[in-house]
């Protein structure tokens, strides 16, 4: 039986019989997931092709702001569609409680109770600190020989998100904190934690097994691999957070705020109020990489200690 999940747990002998639905398979649900997100891309590039929204792929930091807002549109529409849309169908489909009897879909995903605010605080705290540490990874990542098509297709990716991230206004900031980190923060910890993570935590007896697989489909999925082991520690701690909190809306508020720092990040660079460009390489010694990691681990520790008081 399925620890994590007790709805399919069997009721005592001595209570009268209560109608359990059959344990769903894992690999079953992860199947209609990937096969969800392909229609869901598929039917996005149709749209994308009917609306003439094929802007994102030639998007610079040069590109006028028309395009730019244009190439948003396109991006988001995406995004919503592969991640939130996908995402959401497949939980509904096997977790929707046809009977009323037992929990739902928003207990599978555990979206039911806002998370404690020494919580919230702490996992806020935990990406603040983690942020020497992903940039090490970042630093190694570069010095992995890519292939010339994938080097290729992450210098494209990283041009995309240049002209993204060209903001002249506060409507152009506000738009890139939805498309670039609400979107992501609902859609992606949907899929990536709330399905394929806890699926894989019902199949693999480790959990951290489970966890670091999830974290390595949720890096790879970005297709960015100069970007693939910062990408992959993010969806490690992301992982942690769902996995020892047991609430969608830390982990969820984690991916948000980490997404809304590089955005405010760089409108505040454009405008000539921080030094600090995040789009260009920062290099960090590994010393400071190694007090990162050591507060993380700290933090996280101050979170499992939180958790045991509620």
């Amino acid at each position: 039986m399925d620890e994590q999940h007790p709805e399919y747990q069997q009721t005592s002998t001595t209570e009268t019989p209560a109608y359990r639905p059959p344990e769903l398979r894992a690999r079953l649900v992860l199947a209609v997931q990937v096969l969800l997100c392909i229609l869901c891309a598929g039917a996005f590039q149709m749209i994308a092709l009917a609306a003439g929204l094929e802007t994102a792929q030639s998007l610079n930091a040069e590109s006028p702001e028309p395009m730019r807002w244009l190439a948003r549109l396109e991006l988001g529409l995406g995004h919503f569609l592969v991640f939130s849309v996908s995402g959401f169908i497949t939980v509904w489909l096997f977790y929707r409680n046809l009977t009323g009897t037992g929990p739902g879909w928003p207990d599978y995903l555990r979206m039911r109770r806002l998370p404690a605010l020494d919580v919230a605080f702490l996992a806020l705290l935990l990406m603040t600190a983690s942020i020497p540490m992903v940039l090490f990874a970042l630093n190694l990542n570069e010095l992995i020989p890519l292939p010339e098509s994938l080097r290729a297709n992450d210098v494209q990716m990283e041009a995309t998100l240049g002209g993204l991230l060209t903001m002249e206004h506060w409507g152009e900031l506000a738009a890139n904190l939805a498309i670039i980190a609400l979107l992501p923060a609902i859609g992606e910890e949907i899929v990536f934690r709330g399905v394929v993570q806890q699926q894989l935590m019902r199949r693999i007896a480790n959990p951290w097994v489970a966890l670091v697989i999830s974290a390595a489909v949720f890096s790879f999925f970005h297709m960015q691999f100069e970007g693939f082991l910062p990408r992959l520690l993010l969806g490690i701690l992301l992982g942690w957070l769902y996995w020892r909190t047991q609430n969608f809306w830390v982990p969820a508020l984690a991916h948000f705020f980490n997404n809304a720092f590089q955005v405010v990040g760089q409108y505040l660079y454009g405008k000539e109020i921080s030094a600090v460009d995040l789009e260009k390489d920062i290099e960090v010694p590994w010393f400071a990489a190694a007090i990162s990691a050591f507060m993380v681990l700290v933090i996280m520790r101050l979170i499992t200690n939180a958790l045991k008081k509620e």
